[in-house]
């Protein structure tokens, strides 16, 4: 996503307020537009929805967690893949391949999230028109995920922000309006048309860019041979994220919401807080942090690609250490900032989302997490601009099987360390993608050439 970051820094270096604004809006639409926009519409549906009976309110959003969790898990499985084989598409200057290639990924998204979604559908004792309406938002969601991958090399970066905005505004509006007339399922089924709108308004700009009379591409399948590591990190990942708010939802402090919906709402609602105070590191790393990381590594491989010295192949490799460490230390102190600040008025924080006590001594942890997980999140995408497969897989795989552990120690420890296992699972994450990224910077001159086939 450097390119689009290129294009957004000239809007911050004009340094004016609405700039600064634009610009902040816009990156937030590109990195994370499908949660954080989401997180705010389903706040203020809440606050809004007093017309819903008791209890309707709270199926409507663990429906919405569900299908937001499951979906971002089973497209998390390709999305590395696909984000890498996209990104060699780019450097062959094939662009006419890109097209065919998302056709393809969004018919198999669609296939896939038929696949996961119909057992649940079929055997959920809720009205029919209900289970319909999740099932196809299921799906609607799943391609959305899909559509971002690609949205990373779409040129008119307006446009993503104009249709978060058109999207969910509308699907706030009809989610009011049709539950007025026809209770939860009216809630639900405004609230999907807002986001089939917004898929088809992405789903356009995608056709429009890369217009393409190619037929559909499946190259892209020989990557799942060749690599993988990014299926399983993809993976891992993204099941780290969610698999401490699943074990919560089915543990003895979760409760039943409807038939299988179970959820553990002081922890959902803590955690889901904490994600909005990244916005502003989001913003920093894709405007600031990947491009001149992308600049860095460019400059290092066209030196060996120019056949340069020894000596000033080793100061562009010193100029990539450098970067790293003052990306993290930028990062460290934007987020640093904003996370000491909501610390500090927790309770205030608390009190302005509704969560109970519980709910606020989790937030704590979560505002600390969700810090470490951003810097996580760096610090992997670093590994993959290495290309360091296996050791992005023990990354993600450390995220997931910490998380699953501590987690579950958490449980047994009682209230006041909930929260700690996601913490520490970030935690030991960051430290472990530190370690194996450090180790192979320090000695990239040598896995550089040693990596390249001898030829006869």
């Amino acid at each position: 996503m450097a390119g689009i970051g290129f294009k957004l820094r000239r809007i911050f270096e004009k340094d004016s307020y609405i700039d600064n604004v634009r610009g902040l809006l816009y990156s937030t639409a590109l990195a994370g537009g499908t949660i954080f926009f989401s997180i705010l519409c389903l706040i203020l549906l809440a606050i809004f929805s007093t017309f819903l009976r008791q209890g309707e309110m709270s199926i409507f959003l663990v429906t919405i967690v569900y299908i937001f969790a499951f979906s971002l898990i089973s497209t998390g499985v390709s999305q590395l893949l696909i984000t890498r084989y996209l990104s060699d598409l780019i450097y062959v200057e094939k662009i006419e391949r890109i097209l065919p290639t998302f056709t393809t990924a969004l018919g198999m998204t669609v296939i896939v999230q038929i696949l996961i979604g119909l057992p649940f559908v079929l055997s959920w004792n809720i009205a029919f028109v209900y289970k319909v309406t999740a099932f196809v938002l299921f799906i609607i969601i799943g391609c959305v995920w899909q559509l971002m991958t690609f949205l990373s090399a779409v040129k008119n970066y307006k446009v993503v922000l104009y249709a978060f905005v058109i999207g969910l505004g509308l699907g706030f509006i009809l989610a009011l309006v049709l539950g007025r007339k026809f209770g939860l399922t009216g809630f639900l089924h405004g609230y999907a048309i807002g986001q089939l709108v917004l898929f088809f308004i992405l789903l356009s700009r995608i056709f429009i860019e890369f217009g393409s009379t190619s037929r559909p591409n499946f190259d892209m399948f020989r990557y799942f041979k060749v690599m993988p590591g990014l299926v399983i990190a993809g993976f891992c990942y993204n099941l780290g994220i969610w698999i401490d708010k699943i074990i919560f939802w089915f543990s003895p402090e979760g409760s039943q919401i409807h038939s299988f919906l179970y959820a553990f709402t002081d922890y959902d609602g803590a955690t889901f807080v904490a994600y909005l105070t990244v916005i502003p590191s989001y913003t920093y790393f894709f405007v600031k942090v990947e491009t001149e990381f992308f600049s860095r590594i460019r400059f290092y491989f066209q030196a060996i690609l120019n056949k340069a010295s020894l000596k000033q192949i080793h100061e562009t490799k010193e100029n990539i250490t450098a970067t790293v460490k003052e990306s993290l230390i930028g990062l460290i102190k934007i987020q640093g900032v904003v996370t000491l600040i909501c610390l500090f008025f927790s309770n205030e924080l608390a009190t302005l989302f509704g969560l109970p006590p519980l709910g606020a001594l989790i937030l704590e942890k979560a505002l600390v997490a969700v810090f470490l997980q951003m810097l996580l999140l760096t610090l992997m995408i670093f590994m993959m601009y290495f290309d360091i497969k296996s050791q992005l897989v023990v990354v993600a795989a450390v995220f997931a099987v910490s998380n699953i552990v501590l987690t579950f120690l958490s449980l047994n420890l009682g209230y006041f360390f909930y929260g700690y296992g996601y913490l520490f699972a970030c935690l030991l994450a960051v430290i472990a993608s530190y370690i194996l990224l450090n180790r192979h910077v320090q000695d990239l001159e040598y896995r550089t050439f040693s990596g390249q086939p001898l030829i006869n």
